[in-house]
């Protein structure tokens, strides 16, 4: 897992917390599919819901 581990702006953790119902352990798994560009692939309905724009169905995913 080297180099697995990344640095997120709390900003943007603490944005995604004011402006949704999540905990901010579940808005860093946002912040950082945002910060990396690449989708946030999920079973939580309410993020897929949400955060359409970066949210994946595991489905979908393995589907694709």
């Amino acid at each position: 897992m080297l180099n697995n581990e990344f640095d997120l702006p709390s900003a943007q953790v603490l944005a995604l917390v004011a402006k949704s119902n999540y905990s901010s352990y579940n808005c860093e798994f946002i912040a950082l599919a945002q910060h990396l560009n690449i989708p946030l692939v999920t079973q939580n309905k309410k993020i897929l819901r949400e955060f359409p724009s970066i949210s994946i169905d595991v489905t979908d995913f393995i589907e694709a």
